[in-house]
């Protein structure tokens, strides 16, 4: 007899963002999703591609400082926090923060210039427990009835 496991889960562990790209705040959690985004990538979701290529084209075109593209390298590609990357780079947390502020701007900067609006994706949340799956026998055309006891 065969059997098909079923993540019955799958559902609760995304959820759609969206992403306002023409300001900062919008820039940071599409950063900071990056990562979810590009595991969708992995399974084949183009659509993830094209938002990872245009975040990468926007980075590439919004002139960052050194300072500003370290703390973004560190904080949102290494996932470190901003004080392990103020650490890192010899400076203080705060001029981590405001460099990831300053460059989070000019990249809503680039995506206004590109006429970009708000962008809705489906993201893979995070996994707290294991994924549940629940086999399910196939029907095999024997039709006997089977108790515990079986």
């Amino acid at each position: 007899m065969g059997a098909v496991k079923t993540d019955i889960h799958a559902k609760e562990r995304t959820y759609t963002q969206t992403y306002a790209l023409t300001t900062a705040a919008g820039v940071k959690a599409l950063l900071r999703d990056r990562h979810r985004i590009s595991a969708r990538r992995e399974r084949g979701d183009y659509a993830a591609s094209d938002i990872l290529i245009d975040l990468h084209s926007a980075i590439e075109s919004a002139t960052l400082t050194d300072r500003q593209a370290e703390a973004i390298a560190w904080v949102y590609g290494v996932d470190v926090t901003q004080a392990e990357a103020a650490r890192i780079m010899g400076v203080s947390q705060p001029t981590v923060n405001q460099a990831l502020d300053a460059a989070a701007e000019r990249i809503a900067a680039v995506y206004e210039r590109w006429n970009y609006g708000a962008l809705t994706v489906e993201v893979d949340g995070p996994v707290t427990e294991a994924p549940v799956t629940v086999e399910v026998a196939a029907d095999n055309g024997d039709n006997d009835e089977r108790t515990d006891a079986n």
